[in-house]
């Protein structure tokens, strides 16, 4: 996969969790524009980063379990002579 599509995928999940607007797991994954399995594959991941995500069956919607949000920065890196 090309890097900044999952950049941009990282950042959808992380705007959509953070506003506790995911919908079910279904409904999160057609909003990606993924399937659902890739969804948990990609759940996985940042759990294994530190990055605790659930699902709330009364909201019907995932939410950050903890103080740790997905983040990314790139940023071009100069080297001085």
């Amino acid at each position: 996969m090309c890097m900044i599509k999952y950049v941009n995928r990282l950042e959808r999940i992380d705007a959509l969790t953070f506003m506790n607007a995911t919908g079910t797991p279904d409904e999160f994954a057609e909003k990606l524009g993924i399937r659902r399995s890739t969804l948990h594959q990609t759940l996985r991941e940042l759990r294994f980063l530190g990055v605790e995500i659930k699902y709330c069956f009364r909201r019907q919607s995932y939410y950050y379990a903890n103080d740790r949000r997905i983040r990314i920065i790139i940023e071009a890196i100069t080297k001085k002579l």
